[in-house]
């Protein structure tokens, strides 16, 4: 097993291979923009030199490194796809098991206990939600996440190689698309987490209250248990309010990338009229810098 409090604390051998070979494919699944951008690189200059005749040569050439890349990838990402859902399943269906063998050791005046009741009906509301959204961690986010990360570094150090001059001047756009979203990150993530906090205590409340609608009738509780339903619900509304204005500012933060345009065309041009630089070369490393940055 993996670490006792760590999302993949359920991993045996098998799955922390899978994750191996998925981690592997993200990579692979992350590079096709900087490779794709190498390759274009090249086709620029070539389609774009002094001599304007376009050869069947040329075009087999790039269209054949195209095809490697696209073959490449493909395979990247099926196997990114087919190991990381393979192991995200693995891993919940063992988290359910253990979540089952947890209730059954419970002694039987457990259940009869009404605060302990209450706090089982809680769990049970939840514990399937949560597993859904591991699941989507371990299947979907932390493959993203990988492929994501791989595509900056790479698309930096193509960046770099095509044209280190406009690379670095543009460097501080490329870490201020990142700091507005680590900044938004943390803040969606404590709404999400006390969302998903209040949704669990208004299903708790509602399971509670069917389960027991006997008692809630005879003591005349519904108006008390209605209102206690509705309190909660305003707060986890409260919440997605909160939520979608962060998601605003997160996105509004992005216009920065005109302004990253911008300034890449003009250092760009200095270089190119002024240094002597390829065209085609520091025109394809803003594209590396800004699809780094996005």
């Amino acid at each position: 097993m993996g670490d006792k409090s760590g999302i993949f604390r359920c991993a045996d051998g098998i799955d922390k291979l899978l994750m191996l070979f998925g981690t592997l494919g993200s990579i692979g699944d992350g590079i096709m923009s900087p490779l794709t951008m190498l390759v274009l690189s090249g086709a620029i200059n070539d389609y774009g030199g002094a001599d304007l005749s376009i050869s069947n040569h040329v075009v087999d050439k790039f269209s054949l490194r195209l095809l490697y890349v696209a073959i490449g990838v493909g395979v990247s990402a099926f196997i990114e796809g087919i190991c990381w859902t393979r192991t995200a399943e693995r891993q919940t269906s063992r988290m359910r098991m253990e979540y089952l063998k947890s209730v059954l050791r419970q002694e039987v005046g457990f259940f009869d206990n009404q605060a302990a009741s209450s706090t089982t009906f809680r769990v049970v509301s939840t514990i399937s939600s949560d597993a859904h959204l591991i699941q989507d961690v371990i299947a979907e986010k932390i493959p993203n996440c990988l492929a994501n990360l791989s595509s900056i570094i790479f698309g930096l150090l193509v960046a770099f190689l095509l044209s280190w001059r406009l690379a670095f001047a543009s460097l501080p756009f490329a870490l201020g698309y990142l700091i507005p979203g680590v900044l938004f990150g943390k803040v969606l993530k404590n709404l999400g987490m006390k969302m998903k906090d209040a949704y669990a205590v208004a299903g708790g409340i509602a399971e509670q209250a069917i389960s027991s609608i006997r008692t809630v009738y005879s003591y005349v509780g519904d108006i008390q248990t209605l209102d206690r339903f509705t309190n909660e619900l305003q707060k986890s509304m409260d919440l997605g309010i909160k939520q979608g204005f962060t998601k605003g500012l997160l996105i509004g933060s992005m216009g920065m990338a005109f302004a990253a345009w911008a300034f890449q065309s003009w250092v760009g041009s200095i270089l190119v009229t002024e240094k002597g630089e390829n065209g085609a070369r520091v025109f394809v490393s803003s594209i590396c810098i800004i699809l780094g940055g996005l």
